[in-house]
């Protein structure tokens, strides 16, 4: 591991170990496609059943019913809210707009 070597400068190591380590922890898949995000090896049995399309999404984000818990105000948004509750709040939050625009829509057509 020449990122390790002492006798090269720090910035020659730095760049040892973006290329020894930084980059195949980051990529671990030899086949990772960055075009499209996929780390999954297109060589593996996992790839046939358990690859996911990339297509649009519904209309409505799915949201199981479930509200984010209550903002405190002060507090910064996504200081200490799970993915969880980031990802409701802005779910819910879309699929209110949705609303809006489908109602506007119709007033629109007729």
């Amino acid at each position: 591991m020449n990122y390790q070597n002492k006798k090269l400068s720090l910035t020659e190591r730095k760049t040892h170990f973006k290329r020894e380590v930084l980059d195949k922890q980051l990529n671990p898949s030899s086949n990772f496609d960055p075009t499209t995000f996929d780390p999954m090896d297109d060589n593996s049995d996992e790839y046939k059943f358990a690859k996911r399309e990339r297509k649009d999404p519904p209309r409505e984000l799915p949201t199981m019913g479930m509200k984010p818990k209550e903002i405190l105000e002060g507090q910064m948004i996504g200081m200490y809210e799970s993915k969880q509750d980031l990802y409701l709040l802005f779910a819910n939050k879309f699929n209110e707009l949705q609303k809006r625009i489908d109602e506007l829509e119709k007033k629109l057509i007729n």
